[in-house]
């Protein structure tokens, strides 16, 4: 299970594509906090992970402090045996050396960072509430992490003016030697018939850089093309990235309402999205009108040889997309298609060239199956001198 924890909705930067609203204090209580931890010890089993969310949740190292204490000494108190890992959602600037502190051994912390691509893509977007750009600061915490053996995620924004620079976005990603990268595509912008064609040039060079690493023996899953990959070899199994909305995943905002996902609490006013509260809990009659909605995607989608190595499901994309679940538009359908494109390319480049990297990646490794997920039969047809799909073994 994972219980993301909206921190507050105030952050440190002024990023032109934030998603979440105005930003104002409203920083969630020891009392929300301490239901918070009731609830979700309650419903785990195995593995509980502990997310940080905003705006920007380091704003409050002594909150993030406070609830990783609580998380461990209630845990082991009301669930020993559970697995319990943190995640810190971050835009990178403010690791200072109390955060560092925090996120360090013997505390299994995995830190996501917001890096947009090079200083000239990055400086555009992200910027200071002064409007200055935030690439030297993000920099400097990133060889915090490294310096302490902090692992790190990097995730990417991608919206139109940056489409063009993909193959600069990656290279500049693969570089930070992150566990894992992630192209994000920024569904609330103005997406043209133009932007996509350049979605779709910077998405070549994009794999270019990517095969460029993998046959200079540094592996970083990239994702979407990595999931894609993966999706394909497991003949369209639903990768762990599929949306669930509210099934495994919880978020608790300040107010202690509960959403279905971080990214669909934004200044927390719209009740058509809250499934319950943190003193009451979940409320499993809105939880199933929201996925009942979401499900209205099939009737859309479900003839689509693609359907299988697709993201239409993801609910927050709906909600980027129309504002409402079970709705999208082309936007989506594109993007989703030059991704899996992309992925199809550089898969079949690096098999017929039988790169070591890729080859002992993809193909010598067990692959676990998503918990839930069922074997389904790809819609649409191997081109010739693709890689042969494969089962998971067991």
């Amino acid at each position: 299970m994972e219980l993301t924890l909206f921190v507050d909705h105030q952050c440190n930067l002024r990023c032109t594509y934030c998603y979440n609203g105005e930003k104002f204090s409203r920083r969630m209580s020891r009392e929300v906090l301490v239901e918070a931890a009731r609830l979700a010890l309650g419903k785990a089993r195995d593995v509980l992970h502990v997310s940080f969310f905003g705006g920007e949740p380091l704003l409050h190292p002594e909150f993030i402090e406070e609830a990783a204490t609580l998380f461990e000494r209630e845990a082991e108190r009301l669930a020993p045996g559970l697995a319990l890992r943190f995640i810190m959602n971050t835009n990178g600037t403010l690791l200072d050396d109390r955060a560092i502190r925090i996120l360090s051994a013997p505390r299994q912390f995995l830190v996501n960072v917001s890096l947009d691509g090079a200083p000239e893509v990055h400086d555009k977007v992200r910027l200071t509430a002064g409007g200055k750009g935030t690439y030297d600061a993000v920099d400097r915490g990133l060889r915090r992490l490294r310096d302490a053996g902090i692992p790190y995620q990097l995730l990417s924004v991608v919206g139109p003016s940056g489409a063009r620079a993909l193959g600069s976005t990656v290279a500049t990603l693969l570089a930070l030697a992150p566990e894992k990268a992630q192209l994000s595509v920024d569904y609330r912008a103005p997406w043209t018939i133009e932007s996509l064609g350049w979605l779709r040039d910077g998405l070549r060079d994009a794999g270019d850089a990517w095969m460029a690493a993998f046959r200079a023996g540094k592996v970083v899953p990239l994702n979407p093309l990595h999931g894609k990959i993966l999706a394909h070899l497991h003949g369209g199994m639903p990768c762990a990235s599929r949306c669930l909305l509210a099934n495994g995943e919880l978020t608790v905002a300040p107010s202690g309402n509960l959403y279905p996902c971080g990214q669909m609490v934004g200044e927390d006013d719209d009740p058509a999205l809250v499934i319950g509260h943190v003193s009451t809990g979940v409320e499993p009659p809105r939880v199933a009108a929201l996925q009942a909605a979401r499900d209205r995607i099939d009737e859309t989608c479900g003839e689509c040889e693609l359907l299988d190595r697709c993201q239409s499901q993801c609910g927050c994309r709906h909600v980027a997309l129309t504002g409402e679940l079970g709705r999208v538009t082309a936007a989506l359908c594109e993007t989703e298609a030059a991704f899996i494109d992309e992925a199809d390319r550089v898969a079949e480049v690096l098999y017929a060239e039988r790169c070591p990297a890729f080859v002992s990646y993809y193909y010598d490794r067990a692959w676990g199956m998503t918990p839930g997920a069922k074997l389904v039969t790809l819609r649409r047809p191997v081109r010739d001198g693709a890689p042969e799909a494969t089962t998971p073994r067991s």
